[in-house]
Protein backbone atom coordinates (compact mmCIF):
# COMPACT_ATOMS: atom_id res chain seq x y z
CA UNK A 1 0.00 0.00 0.00
CA UNK A 2 1.69 3.04 -1.15
CA UNK A 3 -1.05 5.74 -0.74
CA UNK A 4 -0.74 6.98 3.10
CA UNK A 5 -4.44 8.03 3.65
CA UNK A 6 -5.78 5.14 2.47
CA UNK A 7 -3.32 3.36 5.21
CA UNK A 8 -4.34 5.73 7.51
CA UNK A 9 -8.05 4.22 6.63
CA UNK A 10 -6.91 1.10 6.71
CA UNK A 11 -5.44 1.21 10.08
CA UNK A 12 -8.44 2.94 11.46
CA UNK A 13 -10.28 -0.05 10.43
CA UNK A 14 -8.07 -2.77 11.87
CA UNK A 15 -7.86 -0.90 15.39
CA UNK A 16 -12.07 -0.36 15.57
CA UNK A 17 -12.73 -3.80 14.75
CA UNK A 18 -10.17 -5.05 17.45
CA UNK A 19 -11.68 -2.86 20.24
CA UNK A 20 -15.25 -4.44 19.17
CA UNK A 21 -13.86 -7.78 19.56
CA UNK A 22 -11.92 -7.64 22.59
CA UNK A 23 -12.57 -6.18 26.51
CA UNK A 24 -10.18 -6.32 28.77
CA UNK A 25 -11.52 -4.19 31.96
CA UNK A 26 -8.92 -2.61 34.47
CA UNK A 27 -10.60 -1.39 37.75
CA UNK A 28 -10.22 2.96 38.58
CA UNK A 29 -10.36 2.87 41.91
CA UNK A 30 -13.77 5.52 41.17
CA UNK A 31 -17.30 4.50 42.42
CA UNK A 32 -20.99 5.06 41.31
CA UNK A 33 -22.43 7.99 43.46
CA UNK A 34 -24.68 5.28 45.22
CA UNK A 35 -25.14 1.88 45.89
CA UNK A 36 -27.36 -0.78 43.90
CA UNK A 37 -31.12 -0.74 44.73
CA UNK A 38 -31.69 -4.37 45.37
CA UNK A 39 -34.94 -5.71 44.55
CA UNK A 40 -36.06 -8.54 46.21
CA UNK A 41 -39.47 -9.04 44.15
CA UNK A 42 -37.11 -10.28 41.57
CA UNK A 43 -34.67 -12.99 40.72
CA UNK A 44 -31.11 -12.53 41.94
CA UNK A 45 -29.72 -14.14 39.45
CA UNK A 46 -31.37 -11.33 36.32
CA UNK A 47 -30.19 -8.64 38.55
CA UNK A 48 -26.60 -9.99 38.98
CA UNK A 49 -26.29 -11.07 35.85
CA UNK A 50 -26.71 -7.84 33.84
CA UNK A 51 -25.44 -5.41 36.63
CA UNK A 52 -22.00 -7.90 36.37
CA UNK A 53 -21.86 -8.41 32.64
CA UNK A 54 -22.35 -4.34 32.32
CA UNK A 55 -20.88 -2.61 35.11
CA UNK A 56 -18.77 -5.01 37.33
CA UNK A 57 -20.66 -6.00 39.87
CA UNK A 58 -20.64 -9.09 43.08
CA UNK A 59 -22.92 -10.32 45.26
CA UNK A 60 -23.27 -12.63 47.91
CA UNK A 61 -25.44 -15.64 48.32
CA UNK A 62 -28.42 -17.45 51.06
CA UNK A 63 -29.46 -20.59 51.40
CA UNK A 64 -32.93 -21.23 50.90
CA UNK A 65 -35.34 -24.07 52.01
CA UNK A 66 -38.14 -25.57 50.44
CA UNK A 67 -41.00 -26.77 53.28
CA UNK A 68 -43.69 -27.50 51.07
CA UNK A 69 -45.41 -30.72 50.25
CA UNK A 70 -46.76 -32.22 47.21
CA UNK A 71 -50.07 -34.29 47.72
CA UNK A 72 -48.28 -37.44 45.80
CA UNK A 73 -46.48 -37.32 48.86
CA UNK A 74 -48.95 -36.54 51.49
CA UNK A 75 -51.06 -39.38 49.81
CA UNK A 76 -48.27 -42.10 49.95
CA UNK A 77 -47.11 -41.01 53.69
CA UNK A 78 -43.87 -40.59 52.73
CA UNK A 79 -41.75 -38.42 54.85
CA UNK A 80 -40.96 -35.08 53.11
CA UNK A 81 -37.27 -34.22 52.93
CA UNK A 82 -36.72 -30.09 52.71
CA UNK A 83 -34.78 -29.13 49.57
CA UNK A 84 -31.88 -26.11 49.90
CA UNK A 85 -30.58 -24.47 47.44
CA UNK A 86 -28.09 -21.62 47.41
CA UNK A 87 -28.96 -18.70 45.08
CA UNK A 88 -27.68 -14.95 44.95
CA UNK A 89 -28.92 -12.64 47.76
CA UNK A 90 -27.43 -9.39 47.31
CA UNK A 91 -25.78 -7.32 44.56
CA UNK A 92 -22.80 -4.31 45.13
CA UNK A 93 -21.23 -2.56 42.58
CA UNK A 94 -17.72 -3.07 42.39
CA UNK A 95 -15.29 0.29 41.10
CA UNK A 96 -15.95 1.87 37.49
CA UNK A 97 -13.58 0.25 35.17
CA UNK A 98 -12.13 1.24 32.29
CA UNK A 99 -11.85 -1.18 29.28
CA UNK A 100 -8.24 -0.48 27.38
CA UNK A 101 -9.94 -1.67 23.62
CA UNK A 102 -12.70 0.64 24.30
CA UNK A 103 -15.81 0.60 22.09
CA UNK A 104 -15.74 3.75 21.68
CA UNK A 105 -12.82 4.47 20.28
CA UNK A 106 -13.41 1.94 17.83
CA UNK A 107 -16.76 3.30 16.91
CA UNK A 108 -15.26 6.47 16.50
CA UNK A 109 -12.11 5.58 14.03
CA UNK A 110 -14.89 3.03 12.03
CA UNK A 111 -16.80 6.13 12.01
CA UNK A 112 -14.16 8.16 10.87
CA UNK A 113 -13.03 5.24 8.25
CA UNK A 114 -16.10 4.92 6.86
CA UNK A 115 -16.68 8.54 5.86
CA UNK A 116 -13.08 8.29 4.21
CA UNK A 117 -14.21 5.11 2.48
CA UNK A 118 -18.06 6.11 1.58
CA UNK A 119 -16.66 7.47 -2.15
CA UNK A 120 -15.77 3.90 -2.81
CA UNK A 121 -19.02 2.19 -1.49
CA UNK A 122 -22.31 3.32 -0.24
CA UNK A 123 -22.03 0.70 2.11
CA UNK A 124 -19.32 2.71 3.82
CA UNK A 125 -22.12 5.60 4.48
CA UNK A 126 -24.90 2.92 6.05
CA UNK A 127 -22.13 1.81 8.10
CA UNK A 128 -20.52 4.63 9.15
CA UNK A 129 -24.50 5.63 9.96
CA UNK A 130 -24.30 2.52 12.33
CA UNK A 131 -21.67 3.23 13.71
CA UNK A 132 -22.75 6.67 15.31
CA UNK A 133 -25.86 5.06 16.62
CA UNK A 134 -24.25 2.17 18.45
CA UNK A 135 -21.40 5.18 20.05
CA UNK A 136 -24.31 7.19 21.11
CA UNK A 137 -26.33 3.93 22.45
CA UNK A 138 -23.38 2.60 24.51
CA UNK A 139 -22.72 6.01 25.65
CA UNK A 140 -26.30 5.61 27.13
CA UNK A 141 -25.54 2.20 29.00
CA UNK A 142 -22.58 3.13 30.19
CA UNK A 143 -24.06 6.29 31.97
CA UNK A 144 -27.74 4.52 32.54
CA UNK A 145 -26.66 4.25 36.37
CA UNK A 146 -25.87 7.56 37.08
CA UNK A 147 -29.38 8.44 36.39
CA UNK A 148 -31.19 5.09 37.43
CA UNK A 149 -30.81 1.93 39.98
CA UNK A 150 -32.50 -1.40 40.21
CA UNK A 151 -34.99 -3.26 38.16
CA UNK A 152 -35.08 -0.45 36.03
CA UNK A 153 -31.74 -0.11 35.30
CA UNK A 154 -31.47 -4.00 34.61
CA UNK A 155 -34.43 -4.20 32.20
CA UNK A 156 -32.92 -0.68 30.38
CA UNK A 157 -29.68 -2.41 30.74
CA UNK A 158 -30.29 -5.66 29.18
CA UNK A 159 -32.74 -4.56 26.45
CA UNK A 160 -31.22 -1.08 25.21
CA UNK A 161 -27.47 -3.71 25.45
CA UNK A 162 -29.30 -6.13 22.91
CA UNK A 163 -30.29 -2.97 20.59
CA UNK A 164 -26.48 -2.02 20.83
CA UNK A 165 -25.12 -5.63 19.96
CA UNK A 166 -27.34 -5.40 17.06
CA UNK A 167 -26.03 -1.93 15.92
CA UNK A 168 -22.20 -3.95 16.09
CA UNK A 169 -23.42 -6.51 13.92
CA UNK A 170 -24.59 -4.20 11.56
CA UNK A 171 -21.68 -2.00 11.29
CA UNK A 172 -19.80 -4.85 10.86
CA UNK A 173 -21.62 -6.63 7.80
CA UNK A 174 -21.78 -3.07 6.26
CA UNK A 175 -18.02 -2.65 6.74
CA UNK A 176 -17.49 -6.25 5.48
CA UNK A 177 -19.50 -6.11 2.42
CA UNK A 178 -18.49 -2.13 1.47
CA UNK A 179 -14.60 -4.16 1.18
CA UNK A 180 -15.56 -6.80 -0.38
CA UNK A 181 -17.51 -4.77 -3.30
CA UNK A 182 -13.86 -3.24 -3.35
CA UNK A 183 -12.31 -6.15 -4.58
CA UNK A 184 -12.66 -7.26 -8.38
CA UNK A 185 -14.60 -10.25 -9.27
CA UNK A 186 -12.48 -13.12 -10.69
CA UNK A 187 -9.24 -11.05 -9.47
CA UNK A 188 -10.27 -11.68 -5.76
CA UNK A 189 -12.80 -14.68 -5.85
CA UNK A 190 -10.81 -16.64 -2.77
CA UNK A 191 -10.55 -13.83 -0.57
CA UNK A 192 -14.07 -12.61 -1.07
CA UNK A 193 -15.26 -16.06 -0.20
CA UNK A 194 -12.72 -16.69 2.68
CA UNK A 195 -13.44 -13.27 3.93
CA UNK A 196 -16.77 -13.76 3.95
CA UNK A 197 -16.74 -17.22 5.88
CA UNK A 198 -14.62 -15.58 8.45
CA UNK A 199 -16.52 -12.59 8.42
CA UNK A 200 -19.74 -14.25 9.23
CA UNK A 201 -17.95 -16.43 12.20
CA UNK A 202 -16.74 -13.39 14.12
CA UNK A 203 -20.38 -12.10 14.39
CA UNK A 204 -21.60 -14.91 15.31
CA UNK A 205 -18.45 -15.48 18.25
CA UNK A 206 -19.58 -12.00 19.01
CA UNK A 207 -23.21 -12.85 19.66
CA UNK A 208 -22.21 -16.09 21.80
CA UNK A 209 -19.92 -14.46 23.85
CA UNK A 210 -21.66 -11.40 24.64
CA UNK A 211 -24.76 -13.71 25.66
CA UNK A 212 -21.92 -15.73 27.74
CA UNK A 213 -20.59 -12.51 29.61
CA UNK A 214 -24.48 -11.77 30.16
CA UNK A 215 -25.99 -15.07 31.19
CA UNK A 216 -23.05 -16.66 32.22
CA UNK A 217 -21.46 -14.22 34.83
CA UNK A 218 -22.07 -16.59 38.24
CA UNK A 219 -20.36 -19.68 36.29
CA UNK A 220 -16.65 -19.71 36.51
CA UNK A 221 -16.55 -22.32 33.67
CA UNK A 222 -18.79 -20.03 31.06
CA UNK A 223 -17.07 -17.39 32.32
CA UNK A 224 -13.80 -18.84 30.91
CA UNK A 225 -15.09 -19.87 28.40
CA UNK A 226 -16.61 -16.61 27.39
CA UNK A 227 -13.02 -15.06 27.60
CA UNK A 228 -11.81 -18.05 25.44
CA UNK A 229 -13.90 -17.36 22.41
CA UNK A 230 -13.18 -13.45 22.35
CA UNK A 231 -9.79 -14.37 22.88
CA UNK A 232 -10.05 -16.62 19.59
CA UNK A 233 -12.63 -13.83 18.29
CA UNK A 234 -9.65 -11.77 18.47
CA UNK A 235 -7.60 -14.26 16.14
CA UNK A 236 -10.10 -14.03 13.40
CA UNK A 237 -10.32 -10.30 12.88
CA UNK A 238 -6.82 -10.75 12.53
CA UNK A 239 -7.10 -13.32 9.93
CA UNK A 240 -9.62 -11.35 8.36
CA UNK A 241 -7.14 -8.18 7.70
CA UNK A 242 -4.71 -10.73 6.57
CA UNK A 243 -7.41 -11.96 3.98
CA UNK A 244 -7.55 -8.01 3.43
CA UNK A 245 -4.07 -7.23 2.69
CA UNK A 246 -3.78 -9.44 0.10
CA UNK A 247 -6.44 -7.97 -2.06
CA UNK A 248 -4.74 -4.65 -0.78
CA UNK A 249 -3.75 -3.99 -4.28
CA UNK A 250 -7.29 -3.78 -5.78
CA UNK A 251 -8.36 -2.24 -2.50
CA UNK A 252 -6.40 0.92 -2.69
CA UNK A 253 -6.95 0.90 -6.32
CA UNK A 254 -10.67 1.17 -5.91
CA UNK A 255 -10.16 3.92 -3.14
CA UNK A 256 -8.36 5.99 -5.35
CA UNK A 257 -10.57 5.40 -8.46
CA UNK A 258 -13.17 6.71 -5.81
CA UNK A 259 -11.81 9.50 -4.72
CA UNK A 260 -10.87 10.69 -8.48
CA UNK A 261 -14.13 10.34 -9.28
CA UNK A 262 -15.78 12.04 -6.01
CA UNK A 263 -13.38 14.78 -7.17
CA UNK A 264 -14.80 14.71 -10.68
Amino acid sequence: MKNKSFKKTVLMLIIGFACIALDFCVGTGLHYPHKYQNNKDTIGEFQYYNIASNYHASCDYKTITSTSQSEEINKAGQTFVPATAKVIDHVYYEDLQIDLFNDFLGLALIALACFRLKKCSRKFSFGGFCAICAFLVHLMIVAFPFFMNGIVLCYFAFFVGIGYLALLLTTLYFIGNGLFKMCPGVACRDERKWGRMVLFVILVLLILTTFIFWLGSDFNALHNLGILMEVFNGFLVFVFWKIMFRTGEYLEKSYEEGIAAYEL
